[in-house]
């Protein structure tokens, strides 16, 4: 009886950590909440103000966005992408002009392609603290016009 006591227990034990690694695991994407752009610190960018919120989607990652143009007018826009490498595509008002969205991890760096028509406009990096409460987003390359993008963005966590 006793054995079979000590071997419920590590039974018991065993599924207790790899439950709590698995929920770990869902939740390591630094993206995970809501941030605010930081207008004082970003440089290159017109937006009066912004606010993204990323959650968790099964294996992926979605983001809504909503920003403020400096003219008053509001732009909502979106997607819903794993982090695999593939083409996504983009809801609502892409400033961009871009139609899809990949995305790649090492780390806790994220490397974004947006593109039109398969072809490549602007890399974006998106990068964290240590502390995971900046985020900034770095992009480089050429909206749907083909006007040169170079900005940083920098967000607060809400």
């Amino acid at each position: 009886m006793r054995r079979l006591l000590t071997v419920l227990s590590i039974a018991v034990l065993a599924l207790i950590v790899s439950t709590t690694i698995s929920a770990q695991s869902s939740q390591n994407d630094p993206h995970i909440g809501t941030w605010k752009l930081n207008v004082a610190k970003s440089k290159g960018y017109t937006r009066k103000s912004e606010m993204r919120t990323y959650t968790q989607s099964g294996d992926g990652l979605t983001a809504h966005v909503e920003m403020v143009n400096s003219d008053g007018s509001t732009q909502i826009y979106g997607y819903t992408a794993k982090l695999d490498g593939k083409d996504y595509p983009f809801t609502g008002q892409v400033p961009s002009g871009a139609e899809t969205l990949s995305v790649k991890r090492i780390g806790n760096t994220f490397t974004a392609e947006s593109k039109k028509g398969g072809k490549l406009l602007f890399t974006t990096t998106t990068t964290f603290s240590d502390e995971g409460k900046v985020m900034t987003l770095t992009n480089k390359g050429t909206d749907a016009d083909g006007k040169p993008i170079q900005t940083v963005r920098v967000y607060d966590k809400q």
